[in-house]
């Protein structure tokens, strides 16, 4: 899920922040509540298992999410709100959405983000506050005490080598084989795979090439 509430706002495609929440999980609670109302989006919300949140991570934000920061509805700013912000109004719909389906016997959703892969510390804070898996946390080889945390809760932290390689860390400085080795809850993910995909060999697999640190054998298939 790409949301940019700036670029919604700057085109008057929006009035506040409040209603680009709306739009997003208003008909989810509609298709929870009665699926003959959103037939389709019923049966697709069956094979979903999660909820991303991916923009450019080192963008400057020009405030912090506090008691005095407005609310969505009050968000009317062209600029785009705090990462911590769109985390937990995500969150927070959610964790509601999950109550109500989890009452109706429906299959639950995780909230999995882009977190750490650049941009201030106070992300990956956020995402472990809030958040079961984040994807890459490059950022947490830098801060051992917060990489302490996520290795206690076992948060998981799917990482995608080839494309940090690409656009923001070389592929032997990835810090994939440390985060294995000191028991972090890892495992690798495909990011952009039709960009960086090179070999006939599964993405997944094609992304690491660690000697004798990972040991498996990839499967070829024509599917």
């Amino acid at each position: 899920m790409y949301l940019c509430s700036d670029i919604y706002r700057q085109k008057k495609l929006l009035e506040n922040f409040g209603q680009l929440l709306r739009n997003l999980f208003l008909p989810l609670f509609q298709a929870t509540l009665d699926p003959s109302s959103h037939k389709n989006l019923s049966i697709f919300l069956n094979q979903v298992i999660g909820f991303d949140s991916v923009d450019d991570e080192s963008k400057p934000e020009s405030t912090f999410f506090s008691s005095a920061t407005p609310t969505p509805e009050e968000w009317t700013s062209h600029d785009n709100p705090p990462y911590s912000y769109y985390i937990f109004y995500m969150f927070a719909n959610i964790s509601m959405l999950n109550r109500l389906r989890r009452i109706r016997g429906m299959n639950l959703f995780t909230l999995r983000p882009h977190c750490g892969e650049a941009g201030p510390v106070h992300h990956l804070v956020t995402s472990f506050l809030l958040s079961q898996n984040i994807s890459h946390g490059l950022l947490l080889r830098k801060i051992p005490s917060i990489q302490y945390l996520y290795y206690l809760a076992q948060i998981g932290v799917a990482m995608s080598p080839l494309s940090n390689n690409h656009l923001f860390l070389d592929y032997n400085r990835s810090p994939f084989p440390e985060y294995f080795r000191r028991g972090l809850h890892i495992s690798l993910s495909t990011d952009d795979p039709l960009q960086f995909h090179f070999t006939r060999v599964s993405h997944t697999y094609s992304s690491v090439d660690w000697g004798s640190l990972l040991v498996f054998e990839p499967v070829l298939t024509t599917e």
